[in-house]
């Protein structure tokens, strides 16, 4: 009863997939060289992180990310309650009054200045007076400025100021805790910019002389794209904890499935110094405890006119075959194989359809 269910299964599953094409390439030619599998560590260097400092003293009220949020620059970060922001602006807002009342009587002894009815002495007292706010003024607006405060903000007394992203990037820790009291120039959070990830691989001393800048590196955690790197440095020295040689790689700009200090696998492909015959990744399959291709059968006519008196349900997998191959090596795309002839079509993709027809038809035979 199990192998008449699991016939059935197979034969609706090859009457349904029929009418896919199934895709064919020709075996080539293709350069590879050795590929390296190694141990690696995401890492950043100091210069790609920035630190978000509270311009003022004060108390931190709120915060407006948290930690592995992804903010732009410019983005509001925190809220810092600051008694010495207050004071700035009480005093900015009385200079500047005051100010405009010395200003207003400077013109008007400027003017009895020019009719000589005011003495010079006087005329630049006055004037030195004036100049005297003014640079007051200058200093404060100076200091909102240092302090990312926009002078013109502080119409009213104000005792908040917002802290905003100074780079875009991701929130990797907030230092400060909310509600707590810091000083000028304290770090509150940090922000690293992904786009600037390395990745330090620790390579074995006996592959030194092979790795050579520029080679790409695949890395591999499961991500749902591939994410590749490259070469850019291999460091003079060697690891004393691991014994090894630490090469470090960039990694592809926009890896949002990256973590800094995550540890994962990756595979450098060294210069490619030799030929061999290639298929897709695609094709290779496991077949009856053999890595196989599928190649399509050629039959000549009268093959051809004899199989149409077998069963229906056999012809589709009669028009494939498994090929039993031998792997040398591989690159991102393609595998380096013994088994086929150059030039020879094969089965990029979709061999799982194949192996279906393959299996029900191995059931067929033993089934009846």
């Amino acid at each position: 009863m199990n192998k008449i269910v699991l016939r059935a299964f197979f034969l609706l599953s090859a009457t349904l997939l029929g009418a896919l094409d199934i895709p064919t390439q020709k075996v080539q030619i293709r350069p590879f060289g050795a590929t390296i599998d190694v141990n690696a560590k995401i890492i950043q260097q100091n210069s790609d992180q920035q630190v978000i400092a509270s311009p003022l003293s004060g108390y931190i009220e709120a915060y407006y990310v948290r930690a592995g949020d992804r903010v732009k620059k410019g983005e509001k970060i925190a809220k810092i309650v600051s008694t010495e922001l207050s004071k700035m602006a009480v005093d900015y807002q009385s200079l500047k009054t005051q100010y405009g009342y010395l200003d207003k009587n400077f013109q008007s002894n400027k003017e009895l200045y020019e009719r000589g009815m005011l003495s010079t002495q006087e005329f630049t007292s006055k004037q030195i007076e004036r100049d005297a706010m003014h640079s007051q003024i200058k200093s404060i607006e100076a200091t909102l400025k240092t302090s990312n405060i926009k002078p013109e903000s502080l119409n009213t007394p104000n005792s908040a100021h917002f802290i905003y992203a100074t780079a875009s990037g991701s929130i990797s820790e907030i230092i400060q805790p909310l509600g707590s009291y810091v000083k000028e120039d304290t770090s509150i959070a940090l922000i690293i910019n992904k786009n600037a990830f390395f990745l330090e691989c620790y390579v074995p001393q006996r592959y030194a002389m092979n790795v050579k800048n520029g080679q790409k590196v695949l890395i591999k955690n499961n991500a749902s794209t591939p994410i590749y790197g490259k070469v850019e440095r291999i460091l003079p020295s060697i690891d004393e904890k691991t014994q090894r040689l630490s090469v470090l790689a960039s990694i592809e700009p926009s890896s949002q499935e990256l973590y800094l200090n995550q540890y994962v696998g990756a595979t450098i492909y060294t210069q490619k110094d030799q030929n061999y015959l290639s298929v897709k990744k695609s094709a290779l399959t496991f077949f009856q405890n053999e890595w196989v291709v599928f190649v399509p059968v050629q039959k000549s006519l009268s093959a051809k006119q004899e199989e149409h008196k077998e069963h229906d349900e056999d012809k589709e997998s009669s028009q494939y075959e498994a090929r039993v191959v031998e792997i040398i090596t591989k690159d991102d795309d393609y595998i380096a194989i013994r088994g086929l002839e150059e030039g020879e079509s094969y089965v990029s993709d979709k061999s799982y359809y194949v192996k279906s027809m393959l299996l029900k038809s191995a059931i067929g035979e033993h089934g009846h």
